[in-house]
């Protein structure tokens, strides 16, 4: 996986590396201009903010506002409103109670802690890091030494092999690095640190830091990326060097964890007894529910989202379930939004950003904070003190947020740290349910000191028409039974199970889907072989109206279907349909069930973040990385008049790029694109003849271009449709798209 940081993605932007973000953006906001322009003739774009939100101002007349907040993709719409001036504070230690676990003369701010960054490269000299007064713990400084300070106690690097690029294998790139110095700061900055005029603190200011440079190649407009192989390396050092928390505030879309390297890494190292927090994502507004991210998706991960100051819940923050395995996440939440913290001096020394890769070293610091509080406490037990003791995330409304949203909720680390009881697990998912199906969970209730005794158990059901039986009372330390039972309609039900004790709270977060998906009742004729077929949606059954998960939008397809199914052997690195004509749309579901896409790669989009068309609708659907097992493909329609005859191409294992080639013809130079996979995607050809780009496309798999005598220089590049869906999780960058340099001569 090349995982860059998440938000570079989300709100991250103090950087030139920061353009593709940009990129992305603007092709997702054009899409929803023309939607505007569409259902509201009169509106006019007057402003674009990429920056500070994601969005733009509208001019229109007042009587038109019920149909802009209409349109598709709309999530809110703000009115004009006259501000005066305001202090930011979010991200303070204080909105999560650190400050109260810090003790007299900072006896317990994270001394002795070590908290490994799992990132882009530090700034080990920056202000926030100052060492003074810090002495190396025993058996350090480790790494490249030359860099360590008493604060910084640990440099090293994770470079793919035979890299040629002059900052690989240094520990702070000064024309890339920027991110971990944010997130490091976040952590365990210097108390009392003068940030321009603001004394500002990290979580746990007194413990040390491990610098682990796993991002280290920089990407064409994208930042600093990293691969699986390099990434579980660097965990797998700091779990060596004897870190007690590592941060990554880095994702990808999730795969088959079974096939996530760095899933593994993550669950492994929380089994040596390193606690891992990572960032759940930033795609909610892009992708909805079903939108947490890899490796935030492994199992034994302190995931997390982001609030505001208000402890609002941040609009880009990723919610739950994991999308591929339908998991319970994120677990926690806390400030990510405007957080002031360190940057290299060469941006500005000091800076306000935002996304889950903000709300995740908050998280690190308090993992450090309760780790030395309690060094007997467990990875598992200090994630649970967290999620159980989380106080209450807010909508814009005011009204409690889904756990898939909030975890736990906004960490308290007052109550953190008196937790009373272990859970084990910290939040349930009983995934998918037939309406009337019932499935029962144990969760473990131990002692964590003083929490022994009677119980009231209760459930708190948010949404859904499922239920969730519980006993009336428990005495702790005992196993909780929790039986879920799927509800009369479709749909989600969430909410958490209540333990109280007097005034003493706790809670269990929980979620399943009442699961009835109509794909299961069509015809779903056997594809045996990958190629080329032709079907037609015209008086196909229409049953199916809505994917999921991840939502990506809840676009609605009103018109009929076709299905078709496939069975993927032994472990191919991805599997994918286009359509090739025809007014279908294609989707790649588990085997009869449309309410459960194969992950982002399902979804008629292009994920791949490289690409200037990220985000974008294409006919496109497959899966990376998928397990053996039954898929469907089903092509969809938006209504009835767009049914009709559809071809489509079946592809599996496509991991070589288009053959391209150039012969002359006379005074024809023609230009070949084969591609025996996925088949060359069209509008991905670019062709420059003698410095000039041609707007000439491909007949077929050629291109003719007539030329004058003499010599000439012709350049070609083309992608074939599987590189629509390689996201992050595909080593190397653009793996499916070829280039071609050559000269010929017209005689």
């Amino acid at each position: 996986m090349k995982a860059a940081p998440l938000s570079t993605f989300g709100r991250s932007l103090q950087s030139a590396s920061h353009t593709a973000y940009l990129r992305q953006l603007q092709a997702a906001q054009n899409v929803l201009v023309r939607r505007v322009q569409s259902a509201v003739p009169a509106a006019q774009v007057r402003w674009r903010y990429h920056l500070v939100v994601d969005g733009f101002a509208v001019v229109l007349p007042r009587s038109e506002l019920g149909a802009l907040a209409q349109v598709p993709g709309v999530d809110k719409v703000w009115p004009n409103v006259r501000y005066h001036a305001l202090r930011d504070t979010a991200g303070s230690p204080g909105q999560i109670g650190a400050d109260k676990l810090w003790g007299p003369a900072f006896a317990s701010a994270g001394n002795g802690m070590k908290i490994g960054i799992i990132d882009d490269g530090l700034e080990a000299t920056h202000p926030y890091f100052n060492p003074s007064g810090y002495t190396y713990p025993a058996g350090f400084p480790k790494g490249q030494t030359q860099y360590t300070t008493p604060k910084v106690i640990v440099q090293r690097t994770f470079a793919p092999p035979a890299t040629t690029y002059k900052y690989a294998n240094t520990p702070f790139d000064p024309t890339e690095s920027f991110h971990a110095t944010h997130v490091a700061g976040i952590a365990a900055g210097v108390y009392g640190t003068n940030a321009s005029g603001t004394a500002i603190s990290g979580v746990a200011p007194n413990a040390y830091l491990g610098n682990y440079k796993a991002l280290t190649i920089p990407t064409p407009n994208f930042g600093l990326d990293g691969n699986s192989a390099e990434i579980a390396a660097a965990i797998e050092a700091a779990v060596a060097d004897g870190m007690n928390v590592i941060n990554l505030s880095l994702g990808e879309p999730e795969v088959e964890p079974s096939r996530d390297l760095v899933v593994q890494a993550i669950d492994g190292a929380a089994a040596a007894g390193v606690v891992p927090v990572v960032a759940a994502g930033n795609d909610f507004d892009d992708f909805g529910y079903g939108s947490v991210s890899s490796p935030g998706s492994a199992p034994d991960a302190i995931t997390v989202a982001a609030v505001t100051s208000a402890d609002t819940i941040a609009d880009f923050s990723s919610a739950g379930p994991t999308p591929v395995s339908l998991g319970m996440k994120p677990d926690i939440s806390a400030p990510g939004v405007n957080v002031l913290s360190s940057l290299p001096a060469s941006q500005g020394t000091w800076g306000l950003l935002s996304g889950t890769s903000m709300a995740t070293p908050a998280i690190a610091g308090a993992a450090a904070l309760l780790k030395e509080r309690h060094p007997e406490w467990t990875v598992a037990q200090i994630k649970s003190a967290l999620v159980q003791t989380g106080d209450p995330v807010h909508s814009p409304s005011g009204s409690e947020v889904l756990p898939l949203r909030e975890g736990g909720g906004v960490a308290d680390l007052a109550r953190a740290d008196v937790p009373l009881l272990f859970a084990t697990p910290t939040g349930l998912s009983f995934a998918r349910l037939a309406p009337g199906q019932t499935v029962a969970r144990t969760v473990e209730l131990s002692d964590a000191g003083g929490g022994a005794g009677d119980w009231a158990v209760t459930v708190q059901t948010q949404t859904g028409s499922g239920t969730l039986a519980v006993p009336p009372t428990i005495t702790a330390p005992a196993t909780l039974t929790v039986t879920a039972t799927g509800g009369a309609t479709a749909g989600d039900t969430a909410g958490f199970v209540i333990l109280t004790r007097g005034t003493d709270v706790r809670h269990i977060p929980f979620w399943f889907q009442t699961s009835i998906p109509r794909l299961a009742t069509e015809s779903r004729p056997l594809l045996s072989r990958a190629g080329t077929y032709h079907s037609t949606t015209k008086g196909g059954p229409s049953k199916i109206s809505t994917y999921r998960y991840p939502t990506g939008g809840d676009v609605t397809y009103g018109g009929p279907e076709r299905a078709f199914r496939v069975v993927v052997k032994q472990a191919p690195a991805n599997i994918g349909v286009v359509v090739l004509s025809g007014r279908a749309t294609p989707h790649v579901t588990f085997d009869g069930a449309e309410d459960h896409l194969a992950g982002y790669t399902a979804l008629p989009l292009d994920v791949n973040p490289y690409r200037a068309a990220y985000g974008q609708a294409v006919p496109v659907a497959g899966v990376v990385l998928p397990l053996a097992g039954a898929y469907d493909l089903v092509f969809d329609t938006r209504s009835s008049a767009d049914a009709g005859p559809f071809t489509f191409r079946y592809w599996v294992n496509d991991v070589t790029p288009p053959r391209l080639r150039v012969t002359v013809s006379g005074r024809t130079v023609v230009v070949h694109a084969t591609d025996a996979g996925s088949g060359v995607d069209p509008s991905s050809v670019v062709v420059t003849f003698d410095g000039h780009a041609l707007t000439t496309k491909l007949t077929g798999s050629t291109l003719r271009i007539r030329a004058a005598k003499g010599r000439h220089t012709v350049a070609i590049t083309a992608s074939d449709y599987q590189e629509t869906k390689n996201m992050e999780d595909v080593a190397p960058i653009l793996p499916n798209t070829a280039t071609l340099r050559t000269t010929v001569r017209i005689r």
